[in-house]
């Protein structure tokens, strides 16, 4: 579980314009270039703990953000103990919250939870659209199509103003004396991270993928 993510937010139809077997030097050549610019900022420019997207600099074509988690999020151990945290607490959410967060985070990085083909309200599971996104491909963490994203900005729309419910269940249930993630907070703000990046891809009408680094 140590491996870490590079998330990206992409204009889809740029990307398959390359022969998909450049795809992933493309990708991460784009994220490691903006990664040389914040080097290249200097000394004095403090560098946040916290969340912050990174955007290629004129004249660069505009064509990609890269999503930094900040001290929280660019390891799958981060990503693998919030799943952890949410197995602990889920049965304890409200059923329609447990569903949509169930649904956001499993094509995220959560990848095949096992109660996920048990859909335990089906009005409420067709009022929200389904994600059926291919796996990844091999040399990839994730592949999020534009399509994949609009469903996923639905989910977090529906999910977002509800964070908070979570709290009593989190602070009850989850087992907080070992591993990661060990505060409400800072599950949380695992999740809204990924809020961010579905919002920003679908806000551009972009797709999202996620690159070993």
């Amino acid at each position: 579980m140590g491996i870490c993510i590079d998330v990206l937010i992409v204009d889809w139809d740029h990307l398959m314009a390359v022969p998909e077997d450049q795809h992933y030097a493309m990708l991460h050549e784009a994220g490691t270039s903006v990664d040389e610019e914040e080097w290249d900022a200097g000394p004095d420019r403090p560098l946040s703990a916290g969340p912050q997207w990174f955007w290629p600099s004129p004249p660069a074509l505009g064509w990609f953000g890269k999503f930094d988690f900040g001290d929280v999020g660019c390891s799958y151990k981060d990503h693998f103990w919030a799943g952890e945290r949410w197995e602990e607490i889920r049965s304890f959410a409200e059923p329609g919250l447990r569903s949509a967060v169930d649904r956001f985070a499993d094509p995220l990085f959560w990848g095949g939870l096992e109660y996920m083909p048990d859909r335990e309200d089906a009005q409420e599971a067709s009022a929200l659209m389904s994600v059926d996104e291919p796996s990844a491909p091999s040399d990839h963490l994730l592949w999020c199509r534009p399509a994949a994203v609009s469903s996923l900005k639905r989910l977090w729309d529906a999910i977002g103003p509800e964070l908070g419910l979570l709290r009593g269940p989190f602070d009850q249930h989850a087992r907080t004396d070992f591993g990661r993630i060990n505060d409400f907070d800072t599950f949380v703000g695992l999740l809204q991270g990924w809020g961010d990046v579905i919002g920003q891809a679908e806000l551009r009408g972009w797709g999202v993928v996620g690159l070993r680094c």
